[in-house]
């Protein structure tokens, strides 16, 4: 999920009132601004172009927030550096039983909480089972066919389930929470007015200590992180208005660290800056175009009352649409060659299947099918009216101002789109306001983004009908995947649930409630006075992310230089985030937030 970081607020009231909830820093002590002790600090800072909105983990909104509770918090499990496969996190170790409906995980100790709590199975129990009790649809795929889960003592978790399951080492992506921190709140409503900070207790490398909306927040070293202590002692998050100006920053020496750079030309410009190392990450994440399908035949839909263009309910004018777009423009002109060419919503390769008949740029079919469909011009405006004499097919299509690679995309969108008879009135908005127009589903069109998380069942799980309202991009609804959604849960081997993967991804091939337009590489650049940068790699990818990983990795690793060979000198590492506020360095902020490189993009309805 990792682009297309979603975890969902059901309506634009819970928006409100989390931008509502604006927090005020903590103010910086004089010794912490002027004294020794600030200036022996090893500080990392990040530069990336989206803001933060909540940390707080059953609710968050997109990357900034997922970057920055991987940090705070740990997974029961986690995935391997090299490959990505389950390995212990929070749990050592684990074994199913012959019967396979009860899992046994040995949980580890010697764990503590940021406010000194010891950490036990009762806070995985406790995690789980709130999720569970309080129906939260952003989690609830990933533990199916729970029965129960019980924490017998400190350290042993018990997970039994009402038929076999391999979810438990798919594994989970759920921030494991102190029980004595949930148990304080009532119930969801309750939480969710919870913003994650200034009481962020977790127990992971960092810990979030100071929050300036919209500037910067910052996080210190856990230095008895029980993988060890990390090599820096503080992490800045750094927000920029856009790309240039980031890149303008890391050049200078002001942060160490771009994360995400949309702009393919200034990113190619680094190439042969001597202080700067560029990285092109493998495809991670990929962008597609949603076609609104909400109507009355979903539950959801006929309860709120949602609207939507009839003509987006005819599969004839979906796949007009797809044959109407060139993707491999797409990747060569908008992208510069730093994508490739998307098919279906899988992109792990280990599961990813391509799809049987692959629908090739072609504009004479699109009108051929447009005309049989019965989708005529008949008063010669250039523009086709539904069959019948009807509402002509004009439809209001939303871009990101974020990422102008998805304008960029919008604009060629738009022109072969009218080359087919096919009229779209495209919209540039922030991601503000694009989740507000995506929860009041007042949109026919936009072009957003999903990331890849290593297992491909929370992905699969945001097309199921149940998910309408919560992370579902369109309200897609069909039985049969649904069917199958679970059937892949309860899959006994891995080869028979690869089948039925690659049977949901051609369903979602052939039903296009989204067209995928391309795997996008995470384009990210780091100074070179760093050194320890781990790559994650998935099963055959040749290259991978350097720091914002499915695991702690590079966090706990990267350095600097200096450190590194013993040869001294300033390792502080770009300029402390209170020396660089308080001299009044100027730093560009932006109204929304960006999804590209994340995992989710918000947070989950009120009901499910």
């Amino acid at each position: 999920m990792r682009a297309g970081t979603k975890v969902r607020l059901g309506a634009a009231i819970a928006i409100a009132a989390i931008w509502s909830g604006a927090l005020v820093p903590t103010a910086l002590s004089q010794e912490e601004t002027t004294g020794s002790a600030q200036d022996e600090k090893v500080t990392f800072t990040v530069g990336q172009v989206n803001d933060a909105i909540t940390f707080n983990p059953m609710f968050a909104i997109e990357t900034p927030e997922y970057n920055t509770m991987d940090m705070a918090y740990d997974t029961f499990l986690t995935w391997d550096l090299d490959g990505m496969a389950t390995a212990p996190g929070l749990a050592e170790s684990w074994e199913q039983s012959e019967d396979g409906l009860t899992w046994t995980f040995k949980v580890r100790e010697g764990v503590t909480w940021s406010d000194g709590t010891p950490f036990t199975a009762h806070d995985v129990a406790a995690t789980y089972n709130w999720i569970l009790d309080q129906g939260i649809g952003n989690y609830i795929d990933y533990l199916p066919f729970t029965d129960s889960i019980t924490a017998p003592d400190d350290t042993t978790l018990v997970w039994t389930t009402t038929q076999p399951t391999g979810a438990p080492l798919y594994p989970p992506y759920i921030y494991i929470l102190p029980e004595h921190v949930l148990d304080q709140y009532e119930d969801k409503a309750d939480f969710r007015n919870w913003k994650g900070f200034p009481d962020t207790i977790g127990t992971g490398p960092f810990k979030l200590v100071e929050w300036r909306r919209g500037d910067f927040w910052r996080m210190e070293a856990n230095p008895d992180y029980w993988l060890g202590a990390p090599k820096i002692d503080e992490l800045v998050f750094r927000v920029f208005q856009n790309d240039e100006a980031m890149i303008q920053a890391l050049q200078q020496g002001e942060i160490d660290f771009a994360y995400s750079i949309e702009s393919v030309d200034l990113f190619d410009s680094l190439e042969g800056d001597p202080a700067v190392t560029a990285h092109v990450a493998a495809p991670d994440y990929f962008v597609q175009m949603s076609f609104n399908q909400c109507t009355d035949e979903v539950a959801y839909c006929k309860k709120t009352g949602f609207n939507y263009n009839p003509a987006l309910r005819d599969p004839q004018v979906r796949l007009a649409v797809e044959y109407a777009i060139d993707r491999q423009t797409l990747v060569d002109r908008v992208n510069r060659g730093y994508a490739s060419v998307g098919t279906t919503v899988v992109n792990q390769p280990k599961w990813h299947v391509d799809p049987d008949d692959p629908i090739p740029f072609d504009p004479a079919q699109a009108n051929a099918i447009l005309d049989e469909a019965g989708y005529q011009d008949t008063d010669g405006d250039g523009v086709r009216e539904m069959p019948g004499g009807g509402e002509p097919l004009d439809f209001r299509f939303i871009v990101r101002t974020e990422n102008p690679s998805t304008v960029e995309a919008g604009e060629f969108i738009t022109e072969w789109l009218a080359d087919v008879g096919i009229s779209t009135q495209p919209e540039a908005v922030n991601d503000s306001k694009l989740t507000d127009i995506w929860y009041s589903n007042d949109y026919d069109l936009y072009i957003w983004g999903w990331g890849i998380e290593p297992d491909p069942n929370f992905q699969l799980s945001t097309y199921q009908e149940s998910q309408c309202g919560v992370w579902s991009d369109t309200c897609y609804s069909n039985p049969e995947y649904d069917s199958l959604f679970t059937q892949q849960q309860a899959a006994e081997t891995v080869d028979e649930r690869e089948q039925i993967v690659g049977e949901m991804q051609q369903i979602l091939y052939n039903d296009r409630p989204e067209i995928v337009l391309w795997l996008d590489r995470t384009l990210e650049a780091y100074r070179n006075e760093w050194t320890g940068f781990q790559e994650q790699l998935g099963p055959g990818q040749d290259s991978g992310e350097l720091f914002f990983q499915y695991g702690k990795y590079s966090v706990l690793t990267v350095q600097p230089a200096s450190a590194a060979t013993g040869t001294g000198g300033d390792d502080s590492g770009g300029i402390p985030a209170a020396v660089w506020v308080i001299g009044g360095i100027a730093v560009l902020v932006v109204a929304g937030v960006g999804i590209m490189a994340s995992r989710r993009r918000r947070a989950e309805e009120d009901e499910v």
